[in-house]
């Protein structure tokens, strides 16, 4: 086997479970030290983990280094199709910053309503008796209103709170 074969077949699919858990367990290890901070708050803000902002920031970087790349070093080789995906791969990038910086949830525990705040810079202010049930997913908790879903991810710090007031509020959990 030439080393670009063990790179391939045997290095890369080794390194990504290993740089995927060590970058779960570090949003772990901060969103433990945030519920610690926030127990005994009235005002309790929830935001997704600042390593989903690396994450994108690695890969805004990445893919305009690579088109960066392409454009001053060209060599023949690239199509349309590439120059297309690595601007698409990099306005992913900008979303995933762009959604860390802007999405949150606000819970007060003496009020009967949290805020969320999406992508859009929409707001919506939710009343606990509007909430109809919600269900856990792949990695996020589907909050059903009498208006719409909310998608909340469940590595969002402060996460617990959120799901401690739906119990509290009695909302139903359904399969």
């Amino acid at each position: 086997m030439s080393k670009m074969q063990i790179l391939t077949r045997i290095l890369i699919p080794t390194l990504v479970p290993i740089i995927l858990g060590l970058i779960l367990s570090i949003i772990d290890k901060s969103n433990d030290k945030e519920i610690v901070k926030s127990i005994t708050k009235e005002h309790i803000v929830i935001r997704l983990p600042k390593a989903y902002l690396w994450v994108g920031c690695l890969e805004i970087s990445f893919f305009v280094t690579c088109i960066v790349l392409m454009t001053w070093f060209p060599n023949g080789t690239a199509t349309a199709w590439e120059w297309i995906l690595f601007v698409l791969l990099a306005f992913i990038g900008v979303a995933i910053v762009l959604k860390t910086q802007i999405w949150k949830i606000e819970i007060f525990r003496s009020k009967n309503y949290f805020i969320c705040r999406t992508l859009p810079y929409k707001t919506y202010r939710i009343l606990y008796s509007d909430c109809m049930s919600y269900r856990f997913g792949a990695n996020t908790l589907e909050l059903r209103t009498k208006e719409k879903t909310f998608h909340i991810d469940t590595h969002a710090t402060n996460f617990e709170f959120m799901l401690a007031m739906l119990i509290q509020h009695k909302i139903r959990e359904t399969n």
